[in-house]
């Protein structure tokens, strides 16, 4: 006979349905949505932001030169979340990652003795940038909070594109480039913009959807575009190629959509794209990014002599780094012979030389987890539309990372931890009525 349960709740003798998991809360509380989603907007506004100082340049080297405002911003948000929400669960790939972080400083304080400054300055960096991933964990477990994060990095992104093409086309550049044809923005070098640009975009067109509002959900479109072109004003020839693979891989593997107006304005732009540039061949060689895409393409099947001693160095010291890493910052012991102590340029064989095995499936664990899940709700045109152009865009992240080192992206970390949790919340299905009970 149906009556009070134990739990204090009614039972109504209706059995319930104990297969479908239910929707977790939203890791921020109501009564403090507005101060977490003025939060969103204002670290997405200052991700791009490293600095200000139109006379530096140069890759960070101390502590110091690594903090940017986008810290800052997170470390408050995080700390908030603790104090007054529920952050997000960390999967089994992030609590793995994090794990290797730390278990990675015994070969690099113990086993690996020297300077142990530019140790804690990497350390610090990956940190952050972890940091960055377990925010975006519970960022993107609320459609309200993403809606403003994106709103920020949007409109920041067309300010930033109003800097690098001023400093492209004017003689006098607002934030100089010592690298001829080459624009950095509001970044320490031309390397962060092209990098920047790649996630950003990524991040951008993605997660464009999720907005209510049409126009934000354009405005996003646009400036996820706008991102895009950084890798070529920024004269990244790989992140020239993979932006161009990724359009051609989401050309093929969204053909379903070609009933959509995205899709169909999509691939009429991309032809147009693909003709124009092969009619005006010539002419684009002829430009410097033109030249670097040109030596790129041409180098796809042998790289450059750099890259080509530096992997060889890898694999001639794996003795040495397999399998606990040299630990983070101490990369450069592949080659002791070399006197600029070049860090790894391939971000995958950076994270295996440095953290070692276990950070290596870690970190390939949380760049592959957003590939699954999504698949128990009932299905709709624009979560599916978002699926294959995130996945698109992660077959290809691989080939971006070839010659970048995403682990300490900002950005990058931001987006996978968003991703994780829409795909997650997606593949849980709704807590059934009351009412739509028989």
């Amino acid at each position: 006979m149906p009556g009070l349960a134990l739990s204090g709740r009614l039972d109504t003798g209706i059995p319930r349905p104990r297969s479908l998991p239910l929707v977790p809360p939203e890791p921020f509380p109501a009564r403090d949505r507005r101060l977490f989603r003025g939060l969103a907007f204002l670290l997405g506004f200052t991700l791009p932001l490293l600095t200000l100082q139109t006379g530096y340049y140069g890759t960070p080297k101390d502590l110091a030169s690594r903090v940017a405002v986008a810290d800052f911003v997170c470390l408050l948000m995080f700390a908030l979340l603790l104090l007054r929400g529920s952050p997000a669960r960390v999967p089994i790939p992030g609590g793995l990652y994090g794990v290797s972080l730390l278990l990675s400083l015994v070969p690099a304080l113990l086993i690996w003795p020297g300077p142990e400054d530019f140790v804690w300055t990497t350390v610090a960096g990956i940190g952050m940038a972890f940091a960055f991933y377990l925010l975006g964990l519970s960022i993107g477990e609320s459609r309200e909070v993403t809606t403003a994060l994106l709103g920020g990095l949007a409109l920041v992104t067309v300010a930033e594109f109003a800097i690098v093409l001023h400093d492209v086309v004017a003689t006098a550049q607002w934030f100089p480039d010592p690298m001829e044809g080459r624009a950095r923005g509001t970044f320490k070098a031309n390397g962060q913009l092209g990098a920047f640009g790649f996630c950003a975009a990524g991040l951008l067109l993605v997660l464009s959807g999720i907005p209510e509002s049409g126009r934000l959900r354009g405005f996003c479109v646009l400036s996820g575009l706008l991102a895009a072109s950084f890798v070529v004003t920024a004269s990244r020839r790989t992140g020239m190629i993979s932006v161009f693979l990724w359009a051609l891989c989401f050309a093929v593997l969204g053909a379903r959509f070609i009933h959509r107006r995205f899709y169909q304005v999509f691939l009429a732009v991309f032809i147009l794209l693909l003709v124009g540039a092969g009619v005006s061949w010539g002419t684009l060689t002829r430009s410097f990014a033109g030249q670097r895409l040109s030596e790129g393409l041409s180098t796809l099947s042998a790289s450059d002599s750099f890259i080509r001693n530096q992997h060889e160095h890898i694999l001639a010291s794996a003795g040495d780094w397999f399998p606990l890493g040299f630990g983070p910052g101490r990369g450069n012991r592949i080659d002791l012979a070399d006197p600029e102590h070049h860090e790894i340029h391939n971000g995958l064989l950076a994270v295996l030389v440095e953290l070692g095995v276990l950070g290596f499936l870690g970190f390939v664990g949380i760049v592959i987890h957003p590939w699954f899940g999504g698949a128990a709700r009932p299905r709709t045109d624009d979560a599916d539309l978002r699926r294959w152009l995130l996945r698109s865009f992660l077959l290809v992240i691989f080939i971006f990372m070839a010659h970048n080192t995403l682990y300490r992206d900002r950005t990058f970390l931001l987006f996978l931890g968003m991703v994780t949790s829409l795909r997650r919340r997606e593949s849980v299905r709704p807590r059934p009525r009351p009412e739509a009970l028989p």
